[in-house]
């Protein structure tokens, strides 16, 4: 072989080997770890740190970055209304149990249509979400009737204690969440 065509061999192989770290490669792991880090926003007892901010965002105010931008807004987007649906379904149940009637929170319907617009946006099936919400609906009568309803087979209980409590894990994932997603690092308490 002569050497034209062993560094032409040797430049292909190069060129594959970089392959993996391609523009597009790195762009879309970056992307899957900024949106593991939007999701860790949701876990009890999750903090958000100055680095952790930094390290989200650094890349993301380059205007070749649009595409990671763009994907990042559509989780954060997501996940706001998954937050949006849960506080409403405890709005609801907490009236339920206050007015010993199946109450449904006016901010209930406008999440679930949000939800089901979502979906049908990126072609999706809205039947596990209509599934849910037939679910919710059927929970609000034991529920304002002080009697536990079953999800997934499980028994459950809703009180105002509970609620209250989860209404305060909500807000504060909302607030790391909030946090996370404004460009410029604010302090917790700012």
């Amino acid at each position: 072989m002569n050497f034209r065509k062993q560094c032409l061999r040797a430049g292909l192989v190069l060129a594959l080997s970089l392959g993996a770290l391609s523009p597009v490669a790195m762009a879309a792991q970056t992307d899957a770890e900024r949106q593991a880090v939007i999701l860790s926003m949701f876990k009890d007892g999750a903090t958000l740190t100055e680095d952790v901010h930094r390290e989200f965002w650094s890349g993301l105010k380059d205007p070749e970055a649009a595409v990671s931008r763009s994907s990042t807004e559509r989780v954060a987007f997501a996940l706001q209304n998954t937050i949006e649906l849960e506080r409403a379904t405890l709005a609801s149940y907490k009236a339920s149990i206050q007015q010993r009637k199946p109450v449904v929170d006016k901010s209930y319907e406008q999440a679930l249509m949000t939800r089901v617009e979502m979906m049908r946006m990126r072609k999706l099936s809205t039947d596990p979400v209509l599934a849910k919400d037939k679910a919710f609906r059927e929970s609000l009568v034991p529920v304002s009737k002080g009697q536990s309803f079953e999800i997934g087979g499980n028994k459950v209980s809703m009180t105002s204690a509970i609620i209250d409590k989860e209404l305060l894990r909500l807000d504060a994932s909302r607030a790391r969440l909030e946090r996370l997603l404004n460009p410029v690092w604010t302090p917790l308490g700012n």
